[in-house]
């Protein structure tokens, strides 16, 4: 029997680079709510929120009327966001921001003792249908529900997006505004590492997402911080995946279920391909998704990797190829099977996808060039003034 799979939870990422700032009771509504997201719904539900899900630390009556002034302030509670795609949930390429909502509605219920709350349906791009914008990030609640303080949530969430590259580089300014922290608020940086660094340090120590960081200073003083970290792997994972989990962690930030993992993880074990052929599957269907061909990444990766209807391809891809001379010579009586154009590549290698966030980057564009396309056959043509990548049959 394949065991349960554990409640993962997602957020877009123009959510997690918003500007907000909760306090600890808002972020545990926060939490709560989007503990009862699921993958697969199209609208907002409200929610019954039990009073034990957001106080730990009951006084008689001064608990519920701290939970009913929260209430209360979240009816003005605003995101400042960076608008998306009209009727998508596609980031803009010249970004815009604006403030919405987060909250429909949030009333305490003395009677049932807890919160009715629902979210704002103008969040639901940020929140919902994920799979469809490819650009989002998952986590697992079990380690969500370690973070106590809302800044440490923020940042787990910040360095969460940036886990396939191991670091991240913020600037301070950056990150005291995307924490909402304003300018009065520790005015010396001494007291925003001890107050907001290294608090966060502590309680993310305790997840999957560990960090040490560096201060990098212009001057005297301290102008970004670089996050250092590497993501554990769930020991539930460890058990039902076989081999290295990089593959399933990132089919599984692209939106592939936890069933079709396992299903792709039983295929490996059968020796029907080989790792190498889920990367070759993700890149192609990438490049379509790009391009608009295809909406939904996910579906199309797992048709592709069941049905294996690209191994031929990808067999083919891996067999000794001739030398870039030989290859050009009888261009004239081949076809090309695969086509890209060069400056769409480099794209894609500036702005990684949810799969190739999750891979060791080439430290420049040439040598990714070389590891992913001139390696499996492909050659550089001149076409009608531009330069594309050209993979013959």
């Amino acid at each position: 029997m394949d065991a349960i799979p554990e409640k993962r939870v997602a957020q877009h990422n123009a959510l997690i680079n918003a500007r907000f700032s909760f306090v600890p009771l808002q972020m545990r509504l926060f939490v709560a709510l989007l503990s009862r997201i699921d993958f697969e719904d199209v609208d907002f539900k409200e929610h019954f929120i039990p009073l034990e899900e957001l106080v730990f630390d009951r006084r008689g009556g001064s608990a519920y009327e701290q939970v009913d002034e929260m209430c209360k302030g979240l009816a003005s509670f605003t995101l400042y966001i960076e608008e998306l795609e009209e009727n998508t949930r596609k980031r803009r390429r010249k970004p815009s921001y604006t403030y919405i909502p987060l909250m429909a509605e949030a009333g305490y219920r003395a009677d049932l003792g807890g919160v009715s709350a629902s979210f704002n349906p103008k969040i639901m791009p940020y929140l919902l249908q994920l799979r469809e914008s490819g650009n989002f990030t998952i986590a697992d609640m079990q380690q969500v529900l370690k973070l106590k303080s809302p800044q440490s949530l923020r940042i787990y969430w910040l360095l969460k997006e940036y886990a396939g590259f191991g670091r991240r580089t913020i600037s301070v300014e950056d990150l005291r505004f995307v924490l909402g922290i304003e300018e009065h608020e520790y005015p010396r940086f001494s007291n925003f590492k001890a107050r907001v660094l290294d608090k966060a340090q502590s309680e993310i120590g305790e997840t999957d997402i560990p960090f040490t960081y560096e201060l990098e200073r212009e001057g005297k003083t301290v102008a970004r911080i670089k996050f250092l970290f590497q993501q554990l792997a769930a020991s539930a994972t460890k058990k039902t995946l076989p081999g290295a989990l990089e593959w399933a962690e990132a089919l599984a930030q692209v939106g592939v279920s936890q069933r079709s993992i396992t299903a792709i993880a039983r295929q490996l074990e059968n020796e029907e391909y080989d790792v190498g052929y889920i990367a070759f599957v993700v890149r192609i269907v990438e490049a379509q998704f790009r391009k608009g061909k295809i909406k939904k990444p996910a579906g199309a990766i797992y048709k592709a990797l069941v049905e294996k209807y690209l191994l031929e391809d990808y067999q083919l891809a891996k067999k000794p190829k001739p030398t870039l001379k030989k290859a050009l010579a009888p261009l004239s009586n081949q076809q090309p099977s695969v086509v890209f154009k060069l400056s769409e590549v480099r794209t894609m290698y500036e702005n990684p996808g949810p799969y190739a966030q999750h891979l060791k980057p080439a430290a420049t564009f040439e040598e990714h060039l070389q590891q992913v396309y001139l390696k499996d056959g492909f050659v550089i043509e001149q076409r009608g003034g531009e330069e594309w990548l050209v993979k013959l049959s």
